[in-house]
């Protein structure tokens, strides 16, 4: 009988620990026919970026400038480019897709040593700052934070 109830305690926990880590989220927005749809009920709003279109940056200095967007070399690239302030930025996200840029955690630098190391996490974030954002940091995608890498 003792034996039956340690398999039976042991099954119990494999099963609430499969459910409540392995399954993912539920309450999210996602992206169907070009429209975002709820599902479950999400505790944030609507994303306000368009539904699986991805922005654009101007090419040319002109265009970029004349659009309110900022002109400088961004990372390693010898020439300058163009970049936005994301006009999602600071709202909450679950994944990417639901930013103009990225869905961004702050992590510690513990954190952040951890993540180059392959750990993530189950984790909410918020739209970055700008559309295009460079160096380490923790993104989330499909409600799971891992460090990337953007130079």
């Amino acid at each position: 009988m003792k034996k039956y109830l340690i398999v039976a305690a042991f099954t119990f926990f494999i099963t609430a620990f499969v459910l409540l880590v392995l399954r993912g989220r539920e309450d999210y927005w996602i992206c169907k026919s070009g429209q975002w749809v709820k599902n479950g009920q999400p505790s944030y709003p609507k994303p306000i970026v368009s539904c699986g279109i991805m922005p654009t940056l101007p090419k040319s200095k002109e265009k970029c400038l004349e659009l309110g967007g900022v002109w400088k070399k961004l990372g390693p690239d010898p020439w300058e480019t163009c970049n936005f302030k994301a006009k999602d930025r600071g709202n909450v996200c679950y994944d990417s897709s639901e930013c103009e840029g990225n869905c961004q955690v702050d992590l510690s630098k513990e954190e952040l040593r951890e993540g180059m190391r392959g750990k993530s996490w189950i984790r909410h974030g918020q739209c970055s700052v700008w559309v295009v954002e460079l160096g380490c940091q923790g993104i989330v995608r499909d409600g799971k934070t891992s460090v990337i890498c953007f130079d």
